[in-house]
């Protein structure tokens, strides 16, 4: 389970040791190497556990959805960082109530 990315719907594999991460700070704690960008990148759906590939070069809408299982991959991260921010606004909006 990634510390980062609190709501990661995909796993990414890394192009550079072949390894499964939720996300690039994950590989960037774990090892002790660069992570290799590439144009071609391989998932691993959280929802069906089916593996797909993504061509960067050719990416569109359509492309944020597992084509397997047509669970939405791409959405906007949740951190621990974010969840705190909403915790202070909600209280913020509860104080002025």
């Amino acid at each position: 389970m990634c510390k980062h990315v609190l709501n990661a719907q995909v796993a990414i594999r890394a192009p550079c040791c072949k390894k499964w991460y939720d996300c690039a700070e994950c590989h960037q704690e774990l090892e002790d190497h660069p992570l290799l960008k590439s144009i071609e990148m391989i998932f691993a759906c959280k929802k069906c556990k089916k593996v797909f590939r993504k061509d960067i070069t050719d990416y569109d809408e359509s492309d944020e959805y597992c084509p397997h299982c047509d669970n939405h991959y791409v959405i906007k991260a949740v951190t621990q960082e974010s969840k705190e921010i909403q915790k202070f606004e909600n209280l913020v909006k509860e104080v002025k109530q």
